[in-house]
């Protein structure tokens, strides 16, 4: 048998993931906002989950309102206090975590105008992918350091500061 990131890494990630609750979506079954990466259906139920409140109008208006945060050169900051206020319209609901969705998926490509990159494994809750994880097999040949740098200067790229 012949071993190789997938089998040695990635697969296992994914598999303990999924045992953690994290349900695998694979990629050519489902749709999202290649401008955002956000999963569109997975927000749109997810919010009016946590704000039955919520018509789909204001969900589509809410959505907007997200993307606009993302497009603030602030680093974040307004996504994140979007994020976490639990006062208003809920992104998670951190009171009953088994509220949200969760999901797993794989190869994500971010693409911002001629740059890319595509992470191994890509956590979404409600929708949105908030965590990315580059995994690599033991001994890899460039190694642990190699990897550190390469998404360090990937992150200081502001094309993809709303990714």
């Amino acid at each position: 048998m012949t071993f190789n990131e997938d089998s040695r890494v990635k697969i296992p990630t994914i598999l303990h993931l999924m045992r953690l609750g994290y349900e695998y979506l694979p990629l050519s079954t489902v749709s999202w906002d290649e401008s955002t990466n956000i999963f569109t259906d997975i927000f749109n139920e997810s919010i009016k989950r946590l704000n039955p409140e919520f018509n789909s109008g204001d969900t589509s208006r809410f959505y907007n309102e997200v993307v606009l945060t993302l497009e603030n050169e602030d680093l974040g900051k307004a996504f994140y206090e979007k994020l976490i206020d639990q006062s208003g319209i809920r992104l998670i609901d951190f009171e009953n975590f088994d509220n949200n969705s969760f999901h797993v998926i794989t190869e994500l490509t971010y693409k911002k105008d001629e740059d890319e990159f595509r992470p191994d494994v890509i956590l979404l809750i409600n929708g949105m992918p908030l965590v990315f994880i580059e995994v690599k097999k033991p001994n890899n040949l460039d190694g642990y350091a190699y990897e550190h740098k390469r998404i360090g200067t990937r992150f200081q790229n502001k094309s993809f500061g709303s990714l």
